[in-house]
């Protein structure tokens, strides 16, 4: 629905034990001050960057940065938002793998310090184009990114953004159709687009569950 909390951080998250459905957690967010509800273009353009980057679909990508402004800049962009080497896409679109090179803390933290060197010039005009909302978006990356590597990564973040992105991007095109009387063809391939990245989540993640019981 867009409603998005900028400040996630661990302390603004607690875990307790649901009212209502004994046995069952919440998550419960504090500290109201940074809230924001993102505006529909802005969505869908978000979205379709995430599948982009999830399905290594570098014309997907550069469509929906230009969508958001962002025109030769796109590589980079992409590489602000998942901070990883723009060169993880073009590697993962060979492979047609979902896997991201391993997080390994301090390396990490190293190259992602190097390329924000590298780049500052680039960066900062990349922070004056992009919609405002996208300034916030980063933020609330970096809080979330925080939490994960302190966990020590637990999941993919590119199969989490699939399958709410994918989504997102089906109920838009479905509704375009809806109202351009897109035809039969049309919907059916967006559903056909939506089932293919359903298809290669869910593949990666059942592999992925019997590389772990080997």
């Amino acid at each position: 629905n867009g409603f998005v909390h900028y400040d996630p951080h661990e302390a603004n998250v607690l875990l307790r034990e649901h009212p209502n459905k004994k046995g069952k957690p919440q998550i419960v967010l504090v500290d109201h001050g940074l809230y924001k509800t993102l505006d529909g273009d802005f969505q869908e353009a978000y979205a379709r960057l995430w599948k982009g980057i999830v399905m290594a679909d570098v014309g997907g990508i550069k469509s929906a940065c230009g969508q958001l402004g962002v025109h030769k800049m796109y590589p980079l962009l992409a590489a602000m938002l998942t901070s990883r080497p723009f060169d993880e896409v073009v590697e993962r679109s060979q492979t047609r793998s979902l896997d991201a090179a391993p997080v390994n803390g301090g390396g990490d933290k190293a190259v992602i310090r190097g390329y924000a060197q590298r780049y500052l010039k680039e960066i900062i005009t990349m922070l004056d184009i992009v919609p405002r909302q996208m300034l916030l978006i980063f933020k609330m990356n970096d809080c979330l990114r925080h939490v994960d590597m302190a966990l020590g990564s637990p999941v993919n973040n590119l199969v989490v953004a699939g399958r709410y992105a994918s989504k997102r991007v089906y109920e838009s095109d479905q509704e375009k159709h809806k109202q351009t009387n897109g035809g039969v063809l049309g919907f059916l391939r967006s559903w056909l687009s939506y089932i293919h990245v359903l298809i290669r989540i869910n593949s990666y993640e059942m592999f992925s569950r019997l590389s772990i019981t080997q």
